[in-house]
């Protein structure tokens, strides 16, 4: 369900090498590293022991442990999630803040790539670690660590076959309009200004044609590497209010996005909005598979990521992510 306002819908000499004769991991067989005075606790640490008398999970022991992650971040100080030459991303100041506590070369896989200036409430990744790092200092040394705009919500030990991104089953994106004549002053960062007024009862009319399972080739960007442009939509969902950062919420569940896809519907709903393109047209633009039919790349500084669905059953320690998960108005009437 929607938030409130929403309608349902990682050779030194003498280092061990396996039989194989490659070189261990630098990590592997050791005790844990303490860089600098960042504390990593013992394996034997309370905060990692499972429940007196609970049995150890049939994954655990064996090996690093895999680590999933709940994120939010402010994509107005980012180029994106993805590491990049020459640019400041979320992915490269996590994997930063894991060397510098870890001493080890840590790669983090996210659920997506967000684009640059998209935000994220709930964004879920994942990384491999030595088994003896307490979560609980790690999350503390990560918030303390980490580049200003990102927050470490949760973490959460996982069975080693999780990915955040190939075991996601559906995603929450919400776009945020402010519709005034006037611009936003202090949330200009997190949503569209569009002076015009905007038509929407003719954008919910426009969206009802998304719901369902499409070709979205007309909604992707022309160098989306996706296997297959087919999704589904299960909703999209409308409100509107005062807040400080909007006062139009487009909010859209799906299986999954394409690259820019939830811009690119968003741009095309606010068309409809204008005046520009009628409700009726969007079945001929997704019929027609050419993104020249549909409408601009809506601004990446309205996109919200609001939640990463799993499946629960297949991975139950995801229910203490979700529990650490939210999705806070950014303002207030």
């Amino acid at each position: 369900m929607g938030p409130p306002g929403l309608s349902q819908g990682t050779r030194r000499d003498g280092r061990a090498v396996n039989a194989g004769g490659a070189p261990e991991p630098e990590w592997a067989g050791c005790g844990p590293i303490l860089p600098l005075q960042i504390h990593i606790g013992s394996m034997a640490s309370p905060t990692n022991a499972p429940p007196t008398g609970a049995p150890a999970p049939e994954w655990a022991g064996r090996g690093p442990r895999r680590v999933a992650m709940l994120l939010a971040y402010d994509g107005s100080l980012f180029h994106g999630w993805q590491v990049q030459d020459h640019c400041i991303t979320v992915q490269a100041k996590l994997e930063e803040a894991l060397r510098t506590v870890t001493q080890l070369p840590v790669k983090v896989y996210g659920s997506g790539r967000t684009d640059a200036g998209v935000h994220a409430l709930n964004q879920v990744a994942h990384c491999d670690l030595p088994r003896n790092v307490d979560l609980h200092e790690l999350q503390r040394s990560l918030n303390a660590l980490a580049a200003p705009g990102i927050a470490v919500k949760a973490l959460v030990e996982v069975p080693s076959h999780f990915h955040a991104r190939h075991s996601a089953i559906g995603k929450i994106y919400r776009y945020h309009i402010f519709n005034r004549a006037y611009p936003p002053v202090f949330a200009r960062h997190h949503c569209w200004w569009i002076r015009a007024p905007l038509d929407a009862g003719a954008m919910g009319r426009a969206a009802a044609h998304f719901i369902g399972t499409h070709d979205f080739s007309a909604f992707r960007a022309k160098e989306c590497a996706a296997a297959t442009p087919v999704r589904t939509l299960h909703r999209i969902d409308f409100a509107e209010g005062e807040w400080a950062d909007s006062t139009l919420r487009i909010e859209m569940e799906g299986s999954g996005f394409l690259q820019h896809m939830a811009r690119i519907v968003s741009g095309t709903l606010a068309a409809v909005g204008r005046g520009r393109c009628a409700p009726e047209e969007i079945p001929n633009i997704l019929a027609s598979r050419e993104r020249s039919r549909a409408a601009m790349t809506a601004p990446g500084r309205g996109l919200h990521l609001v939640r990463v669905h799993y499946d629960e059953e297949a991975f139950p320690q995801l229910r203490m992510l979700n529990s650490g998960a939210c999705e806070p108005d950014s303002g207030t009437e």
